[in-house]
C-alpha cells in the first residue's frame, strides 16, 4: 500500500481594477479597500461561500486620476487550499517458479474532495469574488496487471 497526502494554504489573492482611472500607462490598475475586514464570517452554506468568497462591499472605485490603495496582493485573502490523498494497492501472485502477476489499484483524489479555483479577481466584473470552477480533477481510478516471466 501506498498513499501521499499532500495540504497546502491558498495563495494570496491579487485584487485587480479592469478600469484605468489613473491614466497611468498600466491596464492593471487597484480598487480602494474601504478599511474593513473582506473575509466573511464562517458560518455559511457552501452555495453561498463560492456565490461570494469574499465580501465584495469592501472594495470601491478610486476617483479619477488616482490610484487605488489596495496592495499587491490581499494578506488575509486567500484562494481555497490544497487538500488530495492519492492512495494505491500492490498485490503479486505467484503462478509458477519463474512467473508471476502483479495487480495494481491507484486512486488519485481517493476521497474526492473538490479544491476550488480562486475566484473572481477583477473589481468591477460580473465574477468578482465568485468561485466558478474546480482546480483539481475528480477521483480517477486505474487498474492494472502486469506479467513477469
Amino acid at each position: 500500500m501506498n498513499g501521499i497526502l499532500t495540504f497546502s494554504t491558498g495563495v494570496p489573492l491579487v485584487i485587480l481594477d479592469s478600469q484605468n482611472n489613473s491614466q497611468s500607462f498600466s491596464a492593471a490598475q487597484r480598487p480602494n479597500v474601504n478599511g474593513s475586514d473582506p473575509n466573511p464570517p464562517g458560518n455559511r452554506s457552501l452555495s453561498e461561500i463560492l456565490a461570494k468568497w469574499f465580501d465584495t462591499s469592501v472594495f470601491s472605485q478610486p476617483a479619477a486620476f488616482t490610484f487605488g490603495n489596495a496592495p499587491r496582493t490581499m494578506p488575509n485573502l486567500r484562494a481555497d487550499g490544497m487538500r488530495a490523498w492519492d492512495f494505491s494497492v500492490f498485490k503479486a501472485f505467484p503462478i509458477h517458479e519463474s512467473i508471476r502477476a502483479e495487480f495494481r489499484m491507484e486512486m488519485f483524489n481517493f476521497t474526492n474532495t473538490p479544491n476550488f479555483a480562486a475566484p473572481g479577481q477583477s473589481f468591477g466584473s460580473a465574477t468578482f469574488g465568485v468561485v466558478s470552477s474546480q482546480a483539481n480533477p475528480p477521483r480517477q481510478v486505474q487498474l492494472g496487471l502486469k506479467l513477469y516471466y
